[in-house]
């Protein structure tokens, strides 16, 4: 959805003018490292000029804006489901989108372990690497192997080939 927003496709289209930026800490992070993450406060303007928002604030940008920046961004009140996985504004732009397509189906990835578990019944008692590694050469030649390797490689062309192309065709307002 994040990446739909990106491009346009859902939400309204705006300006974000930036008032500050700050790093982006998140509480599950153990390291001492440097964030790349910033979280920005600011003013949205709709770009027919009918609504504003001038408590405004996106969080997990990319880039530390200057304060004044005008951002263009897609805004997406309303939709309980975006006000899960993301903030309201969504910076419009074409890596945006790649980057958000790519994020989704990087979690395709856990859907071939999930399908070597379920069709094999690996995992429900419990098993060591040995096992696992045991289970997976007895499916040589099965349509578990089968099912299993076609689920990581869409997961993989997705994230890889269909990710950039959808930021490439995919209209952006930015």
């Amino acid at each position: 959805m994040k990446g739909l927003t990106a491009a346009g496709l859902t939400g309204s289209h705006g300006t974000f003018t930036v008032h500050d930026c700050h790093p982006h800490h998140s509480s599950s992070s153990r390291s001492s490292s440097r964030s790349y993450d910033f979280d920005c406060d600011g003013t949205f303007h709709t770009a027919d000029g009918k609504a504003a928002d001038p408590r405004a604030s996106m969080s997990s940008v990319d880039t530390d804006y200057r304060a004044g920046a005008h951002v263009p961004v897609q805004a997406h009140r309303g939709s309980t489901l975006l006000s899960f996985l993301a903030s309201t504004y969504t910076v419009a732009s074409r890596g945006e989108v790649t980057k958000n397509f790519m994020i989704a189906f990087s979690v395709l990835l856990a859907l071939p372990f999930l399908l070597f578990g379920r069709l094999t019944g690996f995992g429900e008692n419990g098993g060591t690497l040995r096992q696992m590694r045991e289970t997976w050469r007895a499916t040589a030649g099965t349509r578990t192997r089968t099912i299993v390797l076609t689920a990581a490689a869409v997961a993989l062309v997705g994230m890889f080939v269909v990710s950039p192309v959808l930021g490439f065709v995919l209209p952006t307002a930015g």
